[in-house]
This record gives structure tokens, C-alpha cells and sequence, in this order.
């Protein structure tokens, strides 16, 4: 296991700072301190709807560590600072590892006015230990928001146009961003819409502006959700990242309820080093995983940048695999030369949102117009059945001149499940909707939570259609997406997206898969082992 803070952690720390009140051991436990104090008197209900959420000072310290520059003139920023134990944790560093006469400038942004004195009181603290070493050190809090402060605003004759004032660089940016949702329209996401797609997320901004702050040779270390690691909504920003950055370090922690525990966020999280180094096609990144933020069965291994920060076509992931079996997952899958588009199918989202075509929905076929009307419980093992009800939910839609557009034609499609519950053992769950069980039917209603795959210009083969829905049920493929995005849904886009076998290939897992009838011990694990020739401890659990 690695030191969690410096290179010289059996180094004295060369105090202990003291107030009028208290003894703190280092800088951060004095920050923890002033948040212990700000939090007193400002609920979690509060914070919450800031986006405020504090880091841990064994979080604080570990992201400090990941600091490589020797500079001895160095500039840090940390663009959303709360009570400045980030910035504090940098300072810890530098004194532990006893760096002397250094000329440090931070930059810290705060918008919220009632954690400024907080805030101002840990650099104060910063400034005189660091002084203590010889060390010069200047701050500027700025009261106000970090991406409006950076955006230009230029209006002629009611047109208004957004630039970004990039002229001050930074050598460190560390930051645990805010965490809330965006409106479209909002001066932010007005200020980086050539970024924008979708839903846009205030603490995916803050990443983004600060990688375009970095100096020539700028690091930055932030703590944020996954989500940005895949889908649509941020691959636009993630895009940007891949190609103009290198990401070398990486951190997960596997339990989502205790990194921020305090502020009662439940969420995956990680922490990455990145640095503005254009990305080396041999590189290697170094991930480690702990299960908590006390850093509890650590463990580190090194993969190749290019199974991490992964392009394909347009689109750009970052991927995390956490062991060795993850990664070979990875290059199988990578080698895989198709994809759905390429073979000609498309996948879709059901069209019936039930709560919008309530009027059109009907506990029975109650007249000649009416069509089963299919949901996620529907899907049974590999098959889709039409069989009983659940929770009162409608089991037929009514064709009308209003609803004819929400049903699909009776085809052979693959349906899955767009979201997964608790107790489902993997990620993806796909079965058939064979056509021959719905022949009475012209047309047939697929529920807005599933998604389905079709042919683009021709019908669906049942051997087509067996091949892929064995293939998305399998374990590998479940290990695939679990390093892709975690246990966050698997979505429309990450399907497309999917490296799949050629056809040949595909067509004969689905030969296998249509025996399942006359076979009671069939498994799609062991067809793709068989066809694809992928040893069985990749495929199975």
C-alpha cells in the first residue's frame, strides 16, 4: 500500500498550530475544524441544496498527495473552496515534506457569503505555518462564481455571445465541486455551450473550466461523481478531456454510502489526477480502489491509458478497471470489429410513457383495437411473455387516431430493461420478443422503460435476435459496463456504442440460444465461450 499524503511521511510535522482554544496537529484537522463549525449552524438540508458538500480530511490529504510539481514558484487554485481544506491539505505537503522558501499564490472561489470568514480563517492559519518554513504565501478569495467570473458577455443590438477569460493559468487545481443540475438556459451553461448536451451538471463545468486553466505543465486532482465517465449528457465535455489531457491517476472507493457521509450523499465517487500533457499512445494510468474514505483495502495496479481513456468514432469514455480480469475484459471487447450500426440494427426507447398515454391504456384487450402492451416485468429470462399483470399496471394500449404513433409493428425485437433492480445480478438484462407468440397482433406497445433493437431496413431473424440478446446477457458483458460506469443504468447510448462480433459469429450464439428449449442447463455464458473462443474464467462469475 502507498502513503496516502507524502513522500516523507515519517517526517515530523514541525508543530502543532495552536488557537486561543485548541491544538491542531496540521492544517487540515484545523479546517476540518472550522467546517465542524460552519456545519453547526447551517443544516445538511441547507447545504444540500447548494450543491455544498465537504471533504473528508483523509480525502483532503490523499488528493494532495497526488501532487508531482517541485516548482518552487507554484500558483493553485481551487475553484469551489467551502472552508478551504483543500487548499490546507497542499499546505500540510509542503510543510511535511519541509519544502522551504517557495512562492505560492492561491486563488479560492466562495460564493457563499456565510462560509467566507470559515474560509478566510484557514488560509490565515495556511499563511503562518507556511511562513514558519521561509515560505512566501499570498491569497485572493473571490466572492463570487467560478465559471460566471471566467465568462465574457458581449451584447450588440440584443445578440449576446460568451467567451471564456483563460488568461491566468494555475500549476495545481484541486477542487470538490458542487453537485447540482443545470437549466440549458442558465448563465453557466450559457457560458460553455459548445459543451452542452442534454442535462448539464454544475460540477462537470467546474472539471472543464479547470482543465482549460492549466499551465503548460498544470495538474489538477478533483473528487466528483462517475456519471461523467460515460452517456450522452457529458460526452461532449468528456470528449474535450480525453484529447486534450492526460489522465494518469485514478481512485474508486467501492461503497457509495460512506465518502460523504456526513452531508447523507449516496453516490459512486472517485478522485483523478490529470495533467495537461498531451495523452502518449503507450501511456499507463495508475488506479487504486479503496472500500472507504479511510482508505481501507487498498489496492493499486497500472493499465495502458488506452484501455482507460477510450475513443470510438465520436465517442470518448473513461473507463476503470479495478483488476486483472477487468481489463482483459476490456481488450476482448475492444477487439470485437462491429458494432450495432455496422451491422445494420438500431436500438430505441419504448414510446408508451404511461403516465402521458394514461387515457389510451386498458386493463384488458377490451375491443378489436387493443394490443398487448409490454413492461420491463415482462421479460422472462430470455424471452419476453405476455403474461400476467403487476401492480395494477395496464396490459393492453388502445389503437386510436391519438395513439397510433406509441406501437411499434409485431416484429422479432431484442427488449431490455433501461433500468435494473437491487436484486438483479447484472447490469443488462435482454430477451427476445419473438413475433410468432403476438401473431394475432398487427401492431404490439413497448413501455418507455425498456429499450429495444430492430433492423434498420429489413426484419429481425430469430437466430439475429438470440444472438444478441444472449451475447448483452452474458457475464462479460456485465463486467464490461461495471468498468465503463459502475452500477449507474446502462442506457441506450452505451449499447450503441457496444464493440459486438462479427455476424457470423453472433448468428451461431443465437443458433445456441434458440436449443435453450431443448437444452434445460443452457447458459449464454458458456455460448460465447464456445463460439468465441473466450476462456471460461472471463466468463463467468
Amino acid at each position: 500500500m502507498t502513503s496516502i499524503i507524502s513522500k516523507n511521511q515519517n517526517k515530523p510535522t514541525l508543530y502543532p498550530y495552536s488557537t486561543e482554544n485548541n491544538i491542531f496537529q496540521n492544517l487540515v484537522e484545523y479546517a476540518n475544524n472550522q467546517t465542524k463549525l460552519y456545519c453547526e449552524v447551517n443544516p445538511v438540508s441547507g447545504r444540500k441544496l447548494k450543491g455544498q458538500i465537504f471533504t473528508p480530511p483523509k480525502i483532503a490529504s490523499f488528493m494532495a498527495g497526488l501532487f508531482t510539481s517541485q516548482n518552487n514558484k507554484i500558483k493553485i487554485l481551487d475553484p469551489g473552496a467551502g472552508t478551504g481544506i483543500l487548499v490546507a491539505a497542499i499546505c500540510d505537503r509542503f510543510i511535511q515534506e519541509n519544502h522551504r522558501n517557495l512562492d505560492i499564490t492561491i486563488h479560492v472561489y466562495e460564493n457563499d457569503k456565510t462560509v467566507l470568514p470559515f474560509l478566510q480563517s484557514t488560509l490565515e492559519a495556511c499563511k503562518t505555518a507556511l511562513n514558519k518554513l521561509d515560505c512566501s504565501m499570498d491569497y485572493q478569495i473571490f466572492e463570487n462564481d467560478f465559471i460566471l467570473h471566467h465568462a465574457k458577455v458581449d451584447t450588440d443590438e440584443g445578440w449576446t455571445a460568451y467567451s471564456l477569460d483563460l488568461s491566468t493559468r494555475y500549476d495545481l487545481i484541486i477542487s470538490n465541486p458542487p453537485y447540482y443540475k443545470l437549466n440549458k438556459s442558465s448563465p453557466e451553461a450559457l457560458a460553455l455551450q459548445q459543451y452542452v448536451y442534454g442535462q448539464p451538471n454544475i460540477y462537470a463545468f467546474f472539471m472543464l473550466l479547470s482543465g482549460m486553466l492549466l499551465s503548460q505543465t498544470g495538474e489538477m486532482v478533483f473528487i466528483t461523481p462517475r456519471s461523467f465517465c460515460s452517456g450522452l449528457y457529458y460526452s461532449k465535455i468528456r470528449r474535450w478531456f480525453v484529447n486534450t489531457l492526460t489522465l494518469d491517476r485514478l481512485h474508486l472507493f467501492e461503497t457509495r454510502k460512506d465518502v460523504f457521509v456526513d452531508d447523507e450523499i449516496l453516490q459512486e465517487n472517485l478522485i483523478f489526477h490529470a495533467t495537461s500533457a498531451q495523452p502518449k499512445p503507450d501511456g499507463k494510468t495508475l488506479i487504486s480502489v479503496s472500500y472507504d474514505r479511510q482508505f481501507t483495502q487498498y489496492q493499486e495496479m497500472i493499465v495502458p491509458s488506452k484501455d482507460v481513456a477510450y475513443c470510438r468514432g465520436d465517442d470518448c469514455y473513461i473507463r476503470i478497471p479495478i483488476s486483472k480480469t477487468d481489463l482483459e475484459i476490456i481488450e476482448i471487447v475492444d477487439s470485437w470489429p462491429q458494432s450495432l450500426n455496422s451491422l445494420g440494427f438500431e436500438i430505441s426507447t419504448g414510446p408508451v410513457v404511461d403516465f402521458r398515454a394514461v387515457k389510451h391504456l386498458r386493463a384488458t384487450l377490451e375491443n378489436s383495437n387493443c394490443v398487448p402492451l409490454l413492461w420491463m416485468h415482462n421479460i422472462k429470462g430470455i424471452d419476453v411473455e405476455w403474461s400476467g399483470g403487476k401492480n395494477g399496471k395496464a396490459k393492453a394500449i388502445e389503437i386510436n387516431p391519438e395513439s397510433k404513433n406509441l406501437v411499434l409493428p409485431t416484429r422479432n425485437y431484442v427488449v431490455m430493461k433501461r433500468f435494473t433492480s437491487k436484486e438483479q445480478k447484472k447490469r443488462v438484462h435482454a430477451a427476445v420478443l419473438n413475433a410468432d407468440n403476438f401473431s394475432e397482433f398487427e401492431f404490439i406497445g413497448l413501455e418507455n422503460h425498456l429499450n429495444y433493437v430492430h433492423k434498420n431496413r429489413s426484419l429481425m431473424t430469430l437466430d439475429e435476435a438470440y444472438g444478441i440478446s444472449a451475447l448483452l446477457n452474458t457475464t462479460i458483458i456485465d463486467q464490461y459496463f461495471r468498468a465503463l460506469n459502475g452500477n449507474t443504468q446502462v442506457n441506450a447510448t452505451d449499447i450503441r456504442s457496444l464493440s459486438l462480433p462479427d455476424y457470423d459469429k453472433i448468428l451461431a450464439i443465437g443458433k445456441l440460444a434458440r436449443k435453450k428449449h431443448l437444452d434445460p442447463d443452457f447458459d449464454c455464458d458458456d455460448a460465447i465461450s464456445k463460439v468465441l473462443k473466450i476462456g471460461k474464467h472471463l466468463v463467468k462469475n
